[in-house]
């Protein structure tokens, strides 16, 4: 049983918890511009730019590369004729709001510390910050390019168990992906794994003093 009065701090995932977005809208985008036959197909984009493992993306999101030096990279290993002003768009516009999601984080500030746990890049994160105002609610943001590790690397937990300054079993984290939950889990922190915002306010009542927040208006 879960003693409600333990738990001070929640994480957040950024990106389809409070942002949805899609990946395959970037790939689509760039085929289009690509001068080899290979990258002209979607598909073949997508896996080089965002694998899990072996994805361009990744030295991206931990800060080893700079935009330019990551744009330079993409032109180069797809051939693509466009500009960097061009592929800014391409890279950064691919976002929407749960609304409902930004409901409970605006209920949920009242009474708990707020932390954001993001796997993003120096062009997203910006971008992000100037299009969605709920994302300036969180008393800090713990960003794999800043901090040098991505999600599910233990450090990147470390790092936020640092800041909040408390036990990690007082922080709860809400991230969409299984493996980073068992991460955080691993070191100790408790985990929500997000399916929906309805999931989540059920998730939030077991284990906080939480009524639930009013229904977005509209849903993203």
């Amino acid at each position: 049983m879960t003693n409600h009065s333990l738990v001070k701090v929640i994480l957040f995932d950024l990106g389809n918890v409070i942002l949805p977005f899609d990946n395959h809208q970037i790939a689509g985008k760039l085929s289009r511009f690509s001068r080899l036959k290979k990258f002209q197909d979607p598909e073949n984009i997508f896996s080089s730019l965002f694998d899990l493992e072996k994805g361009m993306i990744n030295s991206f999101e931990e800060g080893k590369i700079s935009p330019s030096g990551f744009f330079e990279s993409v032109k180069r290993s797809f051939d693509l004729g466009i500009s960097l002003a061009e592929f800014v768009p391409i890279w950064t516009d691919i976002f929407t709001e749960n609304l409902e999601v930004s409901q409970i984080i605006l209920s949920l500030k009242r009474e708990y510390r707020l932390g954001l746990l993001s796997n993003t890049d120096p062009l997203h994160f910006p971008y992000i910050l100037s299009k969605f105002p709920i994302v300036r609610l969180f008393e800090r943001w713990i960003l794999s390019y800043e901090v040098g590790f991505k999600k599910p690397a233990i450090e990147i937990f470390r790092k936020a168990i640092e800041w909040a300054s408390v036990e990690p079993e007082k922080i709860i984290f809400i991230d969409d992906s299984d493996a980073n939950i068992k991460a955080a889990v691993s070191v100790g922190i408790q985990g929500i794994h997000f399916i929906s915002s309805d999931q989540l306010e059920e998730k939030l009542k077991e284990r906080l003093y939480f009524k639930g927040s009013p229904k977005a208006s509209q849903g993203s």
